[in-house]
């Protein structure tokens, strides 16, 4: 009996020293801390290349530039119309004074009243023209457009009277048609017309006129210009495109 008794005294001891294993272990407040210092921080973004950031000035620059050129022909637009419509009054002002009539006799006859005097244009540089349109036509040809624009508007407006003048018009109105900037070749060819109506290159301009007017819609308009064409120049080689233009 006695051995019985000390058998489950036995079991119960080791029953109680392997219950010290499963016990559940307290835990701590350095456990459940979030971690801190480097581990804590997120990764630093990396710094935007010098690339990126060189094309992106780039562009600016170059809009920078088409914004610079369209202000050029606007300004010079604008300058041409005013001396043509001073012209105008000019020439009205003496139709108006030759078919006044004579005053009647025993009174003195008022003395006509003077023209306004047409401002002077302003000198944008001293190259001279045909170094400008050289430098211009080598700027289109290396598809340097910004840079023609401004060259070729600078010698309009520097030499208005300059044979060049018609051709570099031209060539600006031509490149901005190229571009697909239909008003803004539209305005430089109308400007070029009435700044040198009689002009050699106003058969070519009226028929890209035309032509500016159907891309921007208003076919109706362009056929007019087309048939102007053809009965004021009818032997010129704009005249004959403009014929197959009409027909089509």
């Amino acid at each position: 009996m006695r051995a019985v008794i000390l058998g489950l005294v036995a079991v119960s001891l080791a029953l109680a020293g392997c219950g010290g294993w499963f016990r559940p272990r307290p835990v701590t407040l350095e456990a459940t801390r979030p971690p801190t210092g480097d581990a804590a921080r997120p990764p630093a973004p990396e710094p935007p290349k010098v690339a990126e950031q060189l094309t992106r000035v780039a562009s600016e620059l170059s809009e920078l530039q088409n914004v610079v050129a369209k202000l050029m022909a606007s300004s010079r637009q604008l300058e041409d119309q005013l001396i043509y419509l001073q012209r105008r009054v000019g020439e009205l002002e003496s139709q108006s004074r030759s078919r006044a009539p004579s005053p009647p006799s025993g009174f003195a006859p008022p003395a006509p009243m003077p023209a306004p005097p047409v401002p002077p244009l302003r000198s944008a540089t001293t190259t001279p023209a045909e170094d400008l349109y050289r430098m211009g036509v080598e700027k289109l040809e290396a598809t340097e457009l910004d840079a023609a624009l401004l060259i070729l508007y600078d010698l309009v407006t520097t030499y208005p009277d300059h044979p060049l003048r018609e051709s570099a018009q031209f060539l600006v109105a031509d490149a901005l048609y190229q571009q697909k900037d239909y008003r803004g070749a539209l305005a430089e060819l109308e400007a070029l017309v009435g700044a040198v109506p009689t002009g050699a290159k106003v058969p070519d301009a009226l028929l890209k006129i035309g032509l500016c007017q159907r891309s921007l819609g208003d076919s109706a308009l362009a056929r007019r210009t087309w048939q102007r064409l053809v009965r004021e120049y009818p032997e010129s080689v704009a005249a004959r495109q403009a014929r197959v233009l009409l027909r089509g």
